[in-house]
């Protein structure tokens, strides 16, 4: 039994570490450059990572951001918490004037969306983790589908390709098909709500990767999850980011977004800020 568990996680850590080492060479100096020096170790200091998600279709070098949200493991508290920023955010980008703050995403890459959320917020950021969209059915099959806690129903709403999609408020047994639809359709209510799903999403994925059943695949999948995306975070730093997703609660009160007004300018939908509410919530993210 001994030798057959050194054998299951030499091969399982094998396969983890050429799945990180690819996902680190996709990070560019640059957008290292960007990120804040951690105090110290992710299993006992609280540590910031900014999950993006990319819409990026074949042939496309650059797209906007469709996903922008802060994961905050805190040790100290025992806690995980999500700080969600709409999409459609207005921010003012170096360069290109007051723009969504999904564009920093496509006007500098990595490096633009640490910058523009770091100068929203004020939240140190001190890690990244960017997941490609096209990748991302495959990786919720590759977990046996997904159960997620759905906190608004939708009904025959409008998706791409001319279909529409629903979804019952409470517990859905997603597929991967059905898990890119629920995190990326967005017409029948607004950001908001969308972002709020997104963080349901990821609480659930985490769930499926840490569940007893999957124990025995949990390296593989681990790495079919790095797979997809882009990270700075090397072999030692995904093994605590691991550890923690196990140990530390990640209660729904936790999952906090960052609100606004929608407002149309120039033709273009925006959220507008509204600074005194944005600081508290800020404030009860970091506290």
């Amino acid at each position: 039994m001994l030798a057959l568990f050194l054998v299951w996680a030499g091969a399982g850590l094998f396969t983890l570490q050429r799945a990180v080492s690819d996902a680190n060479s996709r990070v560019p100096e640059v957008a290292r450059a960007a990120l804040d020096e951690p105090d110290g170790a992710m299993i006992r200091t609280p540590t910031n990572i900014l999950l993006v998600g990319s819409d990026a279709r074949p042939g496309e070098t650059r797209s906007r951001a469709d996903t922008l949200m802060v994961m905050r493991l805190d040790p100290g508290e025992g806690k995980i918490k999500l700080l969600s920023i709409p999409r459609d955010y207005r921010v003012e980008i170096p360069g290109q004037g007051a723009q969504k703050i999904n564009a920093s995403f496509f006007y500098a890459g990595q490096r633009g969306a640490i910058n523009a959320v770091k100068r929203l917020t004020g939240v140190p950021i001190h890690h990244i983790m960017v997941v490609k969209f096209n990748g991302f059915g495959t990786l919720v099959d590759e977990l046996g589908g997904v159960t997620v806690d759905n906190p608004t129903e939708l009904v025959n709403c409008p998706y791409s390709g001319g279909t529409t999609v629903s979804f019952p408020q409470g517990e859905v047994d997603l597929d991967g098909e059905r898990a890119l639809q629920f995190a990326r359709v967005r017409r029948c209510d607004n950001d908001f709500q969308r972002a709020l799903r997104q963080q349901a999403l990821i609480s659930a994925m985490k769930d499926q990767v840490l569940s007893l059943s999957s124990l025995p695949f949990s390296p593989w999948r681990a790495a079919a999850v790095v797979d997809t995306m882009n990270t700075d975070l090397g072999m030692l730093d995904m093994l605590q980011f691991g550890w923690l997703q196990a140990r530390l609660d990640q209660d729904p009160e936790d999952r906090i977004l960052l609100t606004g007004t929608p407002m149309n300018i120039g033709g273009q939908s925006f959220v507008i800020g509204d600074p005194t509410a944005n600081e508290q919530q800020i404030a009860e993210f970091m506290s």
